[in-house]
């Protein structure tokens, strides 16, 4: 839509806006939940990877072009094509809260709050360089992509960026709904849920044929993120803390409480 801010992409603007906000997300959680802000900046320096390099790997691999060469070059991670940073993202840093964490549940929830913001502006970052366009339509919010956009110009489409964008926002809703003491340690599971079922209905209105499945109208995407929905939404009930067990510690720290409070 926009492609450049002067002499700049816009997309590259966004995108490295996305890993500030991560930052800044990440540290500040780290920080209102008691742990130190050097767990936060691990997490600020996975998203980085995730976006920079990870989505660069699951890019090229889709589309059979992996030279792990280019991977030396700075330049090349200033071209476009990047698909899945925030998978990449989720795994470097679930494998290292597993590892390192002291508090897994709690900090398990800190990296998957710590995404939608970032993902919006990636979003945005999509919609102003015309890519992941969405399919012709004559709907009143069709936009045409300009000339140097990434997609054919000239002829309205879904805007499925600004759909998944959607997506994401009622995520952000749900967050902030959950309760995060009663909830704790399912954050992960929520997202998953949430968005495994959201991002399915936006490809539905995307023209890309990328990961198009060879039998049937779905693609891999699609099944793989419905699957994850499915395994997610059965994991949550295993996955919140029990009531009783809530329960308990709450009554033992009251008893060591008086028993502190009492004279002699």
């Amino acid at each position: 839509m926009w492609p450049t801010i002067g002499s700049l992409k816009t997309y590259i603007v966004f995108y490295v806006l996305s890993m500030i906000v991560h930052m800044w997300l990440a540290i500040r959680l780290c920080r209102n939940r008691g742990v130190t802000w050097k767990a936060g900046l691990g997490l600020g320096l996975c998203y980085i990877w995730g976006m920079c390099v990870g989505a660069r790997i699951l890019y090229d691999v889709l589309n059979s072009r992996f030279d792990w060469h280019n991977y030396l070059d700075i330049s090349f991670y200033f071209e476009t094509g990047a698909w899945g940073g925030p998978l990449a993202y989720l795994a470097v840093a679930v494998v290292g809260v597993l590892a390192l964490a002291q508090d897994r549940r709690m900090m398990l929830d800190v990296v998957v709050l710590t995404l939608p913001v970032p993902m919006i502006l990636a979003k945005v970052a999509c919609f102003v360089n015309g890519c992941c366009y969405g399919a012709a339509s004559t709907v009143p919010w069709a936009m045409a992509l300009t000339d140097g956009a990434r997609g054919p110009a000239g002829i309205p489409r879904h805007p499925t960026p600004l759909y998944e964008i959607l997506v994401l926002v009622v995520i952000m809703i749900v967050f902030a709904k959950l309760d995060q003491h009663r909830w704790k340690g399912t954050f992960m599971a929520w997202f998953v849920l949430l968005y495994g079922l959201g991002r399915p209905l936006t490809e539905l209105f995307r023209a890309s044929d990328e990961l198009r499945m060879p039998l049937g109208p779905f693609s891999a995407s699609q099944i793989t993120c419905l699957a994850a929905a499915v395994v997610a939404a059965i994991s949550i009930p295993f996955l919140r803390p029990q009531h009783g067990a809530s329960t308990s510690t709450s009554l033992h720290n009251s008893v060591e409480s008086r028993i502190e409070s009492s004279p002699g």
